[in-house]
């Protein structure tokens, strides 16, 4: 992509994102009115873009317990893994206006895949209605204790300038990953050379990281104090807004002269565009109301995610500052889309 393209593309998204309420509302009003029944009535259908035993399975399990709960319907979990999350993204995206299919998506399939393909099968702006974001998994950055001697961000960062003959490395899940797009972000706010180290999935590359195979990484902030407590990992900067409950000593990168810093991929709920707008209304109200409820935080802290629940407004201003950090990110990358 050119230049003038990107730009262009990107400022196509910006301004649907302004448009789109209005478009939604004028289209969806006729179809709310030939609907009969209260909604819900029928069970309602939940799809995940990844596969089961995940962090985005088991929240996306919590969220339907807790709708099904409130609502008195079944919400059935719909593992659709594929793709980057192309596969699920475009089965919510045609599916049936009505309330009924709900999509659990993360950041990836919305505001990166859009930078990293070509072509997809689906529009991340015109396709959906953002209805509430409902948690977030803040990873850490970390470093193998026996081949960093840093202790501290800035010693990190004063160690890889002074290693940048022959770079220190990082390990992520994957090309174009979240996870390699934060230390990047990291890299162009320092100025630090780091080598990037693809793998295939979360899993090998914290196994690289915890094996000496790379020196650095940002993980699941979870996964990553529990190893640390063992020995096979040593905390330098937590990725989230504020300090993290079960480590309150490690301060986040933010506030470590980096402002506005952030690692912390989040999920949401979205339906298909033309969905009535008194439906996305009442999954809006009750999305937030389960996002800010102390017990499903508390349950959602325990498979290693953060409370960040947002309504309908606050997702859809994440998702336009997303779109334009990862594009702006992305294009200086100089990754080939595919």
């Amino acid at each position: 992509m050119t230049a003038t393209g990107y730009c262009a593309a990107r400022a196509g998204f910006m301004a649907r994102w302004v448009v789109m309420t209005t478009l939604t509302a004028l289209v969806a009003g006729n179809a709310w009115s030939q609907s009969t029944g209260a909604y819900p009535n029928k069970p309602i259908r939940l799809i995940v873009p990844f596969g089961t035993g995940g962090f985005a399975d088991i929240s996306g399990r919590l969220y339907a317990q807790h709708l099904a709960a409130a609502w008195g319907q079944s919400v059935v979990v719909d593992n659709r893994p594929g793709g980057g999350g192309i596969l699920a993204t475009e089965i919510a995206a045609k599916s049936a206006p009505d309330g009924y299919t709900l999509y659990f998506v993360s950041d990836g399939p919305l505001v990166i895949n859009p930078f990293i393909y070509k072509s997809l099968p689906y529009d991340p702006v015109n396709d959906f209605t953002p209805i509430a974001m409902v948690g977030a998994t803040t990873q850490m950055l970390a470093v193998n204790p026996e081949k960093v001697k840093a202790t501290t961000l800035r010693e990190f960062i004063a160690e890889a300038r002074s290693r940048a003959a022959k770079p220190m490395t990082f390990s992520s899940s994957g090309l174009a990953s979240p996870h390699q797009l934060y230390m990047e972000n990291l890299k162009s706010l320092t100025g630090i050379e780091l080598t990037h180290v693809p793998y295939k999935g979360g899993a090998f590359a914290l196994q690289a990281l915890t094996a000496g195979e790379v020196d650095a990484g940002f993980v699941n902030h979870e996964r990553s104090v529990s190893l640390a407590k063992a020995g096979k990992l040593r905390l330098l900067g937590f990725g989230g807004a504020a300090r993290s409950a079960i480590a309150p000593e490690l301060p986040t990168v933010a506030e470590q002269g980096f402002p506005g810093f952030q690692a912390n991929p989040w999920i949401a709920i979205v339906v298909p565009r033309a969905t009535p707008r008194p439906i996305a209304d009442k999954l809006e109200t009750e999305s937030v109301r389960i996002a800010r409820d102390p017990a499903y935080q508390k349950q959602l802290f325990n498979i290693g995610g953060d409370p960040l629940p947002m309504d309908a407004a606050e997702f859809r201003e994440r998702l336009r500052s997303d779109l334009q950090m990862y594009g702006k990110l992305i294009k200086s990358l100089n990754i080939p889309m595919q």
